[in-house]
């Protein structure tokens, strides 16, 4: 990369490589995440050494003028492998620190759309007295309180007091959940909508990935040129409405079953047993577990164009509510993309008293599962009781959307600071 630096004007950056024999005159300086070379006068370099944060100055030329030591590595030397690299380290195509610059980015879009569409922003708690009972999910403690898997009790009793266009910004917490697509704290964009249905949050979500997709075009590529061209994503993600496809419709064409009306695990087993399928015999009693060791064959062949799924069957409908004219599936809608499950939104249940019924349904098979039991949220519950107005919602995972709009392959490239980096 040539380098371009205003003459005389003091510039900052990092000694990764000294002159050596075989190349007497190379000085490289990392410059935020750029690596830059220089030819240097051997008086320029007395009491330097590898890993130094130096000030210089170039002329015209973009020749070194001066070069002088802010400070560095102590005694012990140059860690390559720390903080001084972590964000910036060269190979990296794109680097981390590009990554988080595109974070960045996307958090202000995100921002100016809800302003622009008048939703109130809203700073929710992230220690609560109880979490989410829900049996996939794996609250972690902090002290007598939980850190909260999702904002969406907080919002909706925000939705009871009288909020109807709310979102928040802000990190949540799931145990367990580490990998190439999961990190144990990640950020979450959660929003809803009072007296609107799933078709308001299918609206948000394509006017959403529309304001985003430039994002995801070459034009990024003027700062960086190792930046993956994704030109025919930016393409997909501007085209509405985006597909559609219920669960029973993505059963019966990736697995041959019929799942039309099956809400247990004794008829998914069948259902999976009439379609053929080598495992059907082998499938968890638990619905749950059942379904999503079947799902699990399904989503990685949806494909990458964005993809939202709906109708998902009733046993999964969370804080959804039924379809009036089908009770066997929620008004659950699910966004996928490039690969990934992006966002999770619902027709929200306003009805206190079947959420505690299902709350309870939680527990219960939190304890046939072996599993911690936590108290119930009973301020949520007891908002409920006072009337909540229809609305819908949805979830989405912010570091995800920014690893479809980089190219980023493992959702440690667009954190600041991953699980085992803390």
């Amino acid at each position: 990369m040539t380098p371009r630096f205003p003459p005389g004007v003091p510039c900052h950056g990092r000694i990764l490589e000294l002159p050596k024999p075989a190349f007497p005159k190379r000085l490289c300086l990392l410059v935020e995440d750029a690596l830059y070379e220089f030819e240097a006068a051997p008086g320029l370099l007395q009491g330097l050494a590898e890993g130094d944060l130096v000030e210089f100055q170039v002329d015209a030329g973009q020749k070194l003028t001066s070069l002088a030591r802010e400070g560095g590595p102590g005694p012990q030397g140059f860690d390559s492998g720390g903080d001084a690299l972590r964000w910036r380290r060269p190979g990296d195509s794109p680097a981390r620190m590009a990554l988080l610059r595109l974070r960045g980015r996307v958090l202000g879009e995100l921002r100016a759309y809800f302003a622009d569409e008048g939703f109130l922003e809203v700073d929710t708690p992230v220690l609560v007295p109880a979490p989410s009972p829900e049996a996939q999910l794996a609250p972690l403690r902090g002290g007598d309180s939980y850190l909260i898997t999702s904002p969406e009790f907080q919002l909706k009793r925000m939705l009871v007091g009288g909020c109807e266009k709310i979102f928040r910004i802000g990190p949540v917490f799931r145990g367990g959940e580490a990998g190439r697509h999961h990190n144990p704290e990640f950020t979450m964009l959660e929003w809803y909508r009072a007296h609107r249905d799933l078709e308001a949050m299918a609206r948000d979500l394509e006017s959403l990935l529309a304001r985003l997709a430039p994002l995801a075009t070459p034009s990024i590529m003027a700062e960086d040129p190792c930046w993956p061209d994704n030109a025919e994503l930016s393409s997909a993600l501007g085209r509405r409405p985006f597909a559609r496809a219920t669960i029973a419709e993505l059963f019966q064409r990736q697995l041959g079953m019929q799942l039309q009306g099956v809400t247990t695990a004794k008829a998914l087993r069948e259902a999976a047993l009439g379609a053929g399928l080598a495992e059907a015999a082998d499938l968890p009693g638990d619905f749950e577990q059942a379904f999503f060791t079947l799902w699990d064959q399904i989503e990685p062949h949806l494909g990458p164009q964005p993809l939202l799924v709906c109708e998902w069957p009733a046993p999964l409908a969370s804080l959804a509510r039924l379809k009036a004219e089908d009770s066997t599936v929620a008004e659950r809608m699910e966004l996928y993309a490039g690969g990934l499950e992006l966002a999770n939104g619902f027709a929200e249940l306003t009805d206190g008293a079947e959420q505690r019924r299902r709350f309870e349904a939680d527990l219960e098979t939190r304890r046939a599962r072996g599993l911690p039991v936590p108290p119930l949220d009973e301020k949520f519950l007891a908002a409920l009781g006072q009337g909540m107005p229809p609305a819908a919602g949805m979830a989405l995972g912010v570091e995800r959307l920014v690893m479809l709009l980089g190219g980023a392959t493992h959702i440690r490239q667009v954190l600041p600071f991953a699980w085992d980096e803390r």
